[in-house]
């Protein structure tokens, strides 16, 4: 379902105005910017159109001893409206679920939430029931909604095992006795807590989250909401955050930046660019890290750690900014005697780098990509076919104009390209440098002995040479092996029918849609293989 949704004219005067909404949306101010009450003014406007399930900041994740066990229309209409009589109708949930004080109600659903999970437990048992009466024969088990988030906390924290039994939630943890999930901690509990209802909440439906980070570890708010987004294909959500490390997490969501709140429904507001994001802290993500390490280049929230989360989900991926500081906090990890068991491995791109230097690498955990930069990695050919398919395009058609594109770019720069590639090479060769003796004439002989090793002529026409075949190939992954330019995905995006960098937001969001593994297998061949 496609869903057009309006925020109050930025002006404060008009009609209110559309926003993109392909994707998830990010709502990000400050502290008495009036976030809140713009959720809240989104949830009034928007429900008489469409099905809104708006979380509170203010909630009490108090879990009870037994979740009571209701039937599936009373369970739905509790969680929903707050009650399930005839008077259970939208017109009252301001009442009936806020208290009539939607931005301060302190939101006590637990109990609720879980009976609506058993309830649809119950359902599916009962529909199964009689389908295996009526076949006499074994009939495929659908996961109700208690199973996936049983699956989902096995990946986002396989330290703790969850289950669900007789109107009760139980926890273990490794090698330690079952206890009761009250007793878990916030963190936990809000997890749950949050899961569940993104699942409950109905398909087709907008969901509004206050504050989705709020008693979560940073090493665990990414992995969460791209899981849960993955499971909302149908939804559409919409955080509201202060938190910017959170919101440039999410890559592909339209972000709006609250300015100010004037009263009277009015708010001050704009876009934020794609670009925005802030860098997170190493030493706070390997602390709450439960998995190996992997350090990758990039921001919080870049390309770079997107494609590699998804990629690689056994490693807990950090961004570390350019190569260099990969390379320094790998090497530093692998060295520490109290941190090398994390198993860190660094993921660089190859940059116009040597076979020697990248097998260097190597020998310190450090891995290259098959591609000159990692925005590249999203115009190879099996990544254009996925988007042309998906798109209803001709894949042949798009991969010859993609190509063709790629190659008149790279011969209209090729000069620069050829002298960008000597440089970081002749630059490589220059970092052997050492004396070779402890005195002036050993920096002298040294120096010399360095200089001796570069021959520009040579280094230039070698490099011109991977140019020269690159182009003659016509193959598009031989182009993007050489071709150094991150703003590849968006300048191809036209060729698609998009909007410019509209390719690149696409492929991300089918990265956590069900056609997420044939997109990350079609990528897999340009990144390394990891233990």
């Amino acid at each position: 379902m496609s869903f057009v949704i309006e925020l109050p004219n930025r002006t404060g005067q008009g009609d209110p105005e559309s926003i993109d909404s392909s994707g998830h949306i990010v709502l990000i101010g400050a502290n008495g910017s009036g976030k809140t009450r713009l959720g809240i003014w989104i949830e009034q406007y928007h429900q008489t159109k469409y099905t809104v399930h708006r979380i509170s900041a203010q909630k009490a994740l108090s879990i009870p001893e037994f979740a009571q066990l209701k039937n599936l229309e009373q369970a739905e209409k509790d969680l929903t409206f707050g009650r399930h009589d005839k008077h259970a109708v939208v017109d009252r949930k301001v009442i009936d679920r806020w208290g009539n004080t939607p931005a301060t109600f302190l939101l006590d659903d637990y109990d609720k939430l879980l009976s609506l999970l058993f309830a649809k437990s119950a359902e599916r048992d009962r529909k199964y029931t009689e389908q295996s009466r009526q076949a006499q024969t074994y009939v495929p088990v659908t996961d109700a909604p208690i199973d996936t988030i049983v699956k989902v906390w096995g990946d986002i924290m396989p330290h703790r095992e969850i289950k669900f039994l007789d109107g009760k939630v139980l926890v273990k943890k490794t090698d330690d006795p079952e206890y009761h999930g009250k007793e878990m901690s916030d963190g936990e509990r809000v997890a749950l807590y949050l899961i569940g209802q993104c699942l409950c909440a109905r398909d087709n439906s907008i969901i509004i989250i206050d504050e989705p980070e709020i008693h979560l570890h940073k090493s665990l708010v990414d992995k969460l909401w791209n899981k849960v987004e993955e499971l909302s294909q149908s939804k559409t959500i919409v955080y509201i955050t202060h938190d910017l490390d959170f919101a440039s997490s999410r890559t592909d969501a339209n972000k709006i930046w609250i300015k100010s709140f004037s009263g009277n429904n009015t708010w001050t507001w704009t876009e934020v660019p794609d670009e925005d994001s802030l860098p997170e802290s190493m030493i706070l993500e390997v602390l709450g890290s439960r998995k190996k390490i992997m350090f990758c280049e990039g921001e919080a929230g870049s390309l770079d750690a997107t494609i590699y989360q998804i990629a690689y989900p056994d490693y807990h991926v950090i961004p570390r900014g350019g190569c260099e500081k990969v390379i320094e906090s790998t090497k530093a990890l692998r060295n520490n005697e109290a941190l090398h068991h994390l198993g860190a491995v660094g993921i660089i791109d190859s940059d116009y780098r040597t076979p020697e230097e990248v097998l260097a690498l190597e020998s310190h955990g450090i891995q290259t990509i098959l591609v000159a930069e990692i925005e590249n990695i999203f115009c190879v050919e099996a990544a254009v076919r996925i988007v042309a398919e998906h798109l209803a395009q001709d894949p042949d058609d798009a991969v010859r104009q993609v190509t063709q594109f790629v190659s008149t770019a790279l011969t209209n720069e090729l000069e620069l390209q050829i002298t960008s590639m000597a440089e970081r090479r002749i630059q490589y060769l220059l970092g052997a440098f050492s004396k070779s003796s402890n005195d002036k004439s050993g920096l002298v002989s040294g120096l010399n002995v360095t200089l001796e090793h570069i021959d520009v002529d040579r280094i230039y026409g070698e490099c011109k040479l991977e140019f020269d075949k690159a182009i003659a190939s016509t193959s598009l992954d031989k182009l993007l092996r050489v071709y150094n330019r991150k703003s590849l995905p968006s300048r191809i995006s036209g060729l698609l029918g998009l909007a410019n960098g509209e390719y690149k937001k696409l492929l991300v969001r089918l990265l956590k849609s069900p056609k997420q593994q044939a997109v990350v297998a079609a990528l897999r061949h340009y990144l390394p293989s990891l233990p």
